[in-house]
């Protein structure tokens, strides 16, 4: 007689969930046909549920549940959002590979080339304009234009007799024009007149100038430096 009892309340739903899981394991271990008469008063509830008419609940009550129900999910949201912002710390930067790279940095300079306006079609520098600021012992420079768009800079670089310009790897093309005296840079002795050009992921270890130099640069304030 207990047994049946316990097994309506487990149909039902309603048996204590202290009582719940030791029920179900002795419905499980039963050779007395236990589990059988739970099934029929599980048969038995459904029937219950289907032969009860479907009530409308009252508009107040609707929008509480429907408040409630969309509160859980908004807080599981945010749990799974947390969950994942937590991996995505904890996982290990990944380079991308660089042909990858190099087009994702052209498709970011293109859309900021779409929606930035330009707003000064015509710029002037005059000689006396501008402040020179030290890049390295005995090296000054004096950036003439920035574009926030291709993230690159034109300036004035002058180096001091004996001065080295630390190594470094370029982010993006550079661009030197030796306006006085000479320099070496890339391997090459580069005089007066001398152009060079350096592509993107290329160094330049060995960047000095003996009786000192102004070169005219286009390059990125981005570029790495090199231990």
């Amino acid at each position: 007689q207990e047994l049946e009892e316990q097994a309506a309340a487990y149909a039902l739903g309603i048996l204590p969930s202290d009582d719940t899981a030791a029920f179900e394991k002795r419905v499980a271990l039963s050779q007395n046909g236990l589990g059988a008469v739970t099934r029929t008063f599980h048969a038995a509830a459904e029937q219950l549920g289907l032969g009860v008419p479907a009530i409308r609940p009252r508009a107040a009550l609707r929008e509480r549940v429907l408040a409630h129900v969309a509160q859980e999910a908004d807080q599981e949201a945010h749990m799974f959002q947390s969950m994942a912002d937590r991996l995505a710390v904890a996982a290990p930067p990944l380079a991308p590979p660089p042909a990858l790279r190099d087009r994702l940095l052209n498709q970011i300079h293109n859309e900021r080339r779409l929606s930035q306006p330009i707003t000064k079609p015509l710029t002037f520098v005059r000689a006396s304009e501008g402040e020179w600021g030290e890049m390295a012992p005995g090296v000054t420079a004096k950036v003439l234009y920035f574009d926030p768009i291709s993230r690159r800079a034109t300036a004035l670089v002058r180096m001091a007799p004996g001065s080295v310009y630390a190594p470094h790897r370029h982010v993006e093309p550079e661009e030197l024009y030796v306006l006085e005296g000479g320099c070496f840079c890339g391997g090459q002795e580069l005089g007066l007149g001398d152009y060079h050009r350096a592509e993107a992921g290329t160094e330049h270890h060995d960047t000095s100038s003996d009786d000192g130099c102004l070169l005219l640069i286009i390059s990125s304030p981005q570029n790495e430096t090199l231990s």
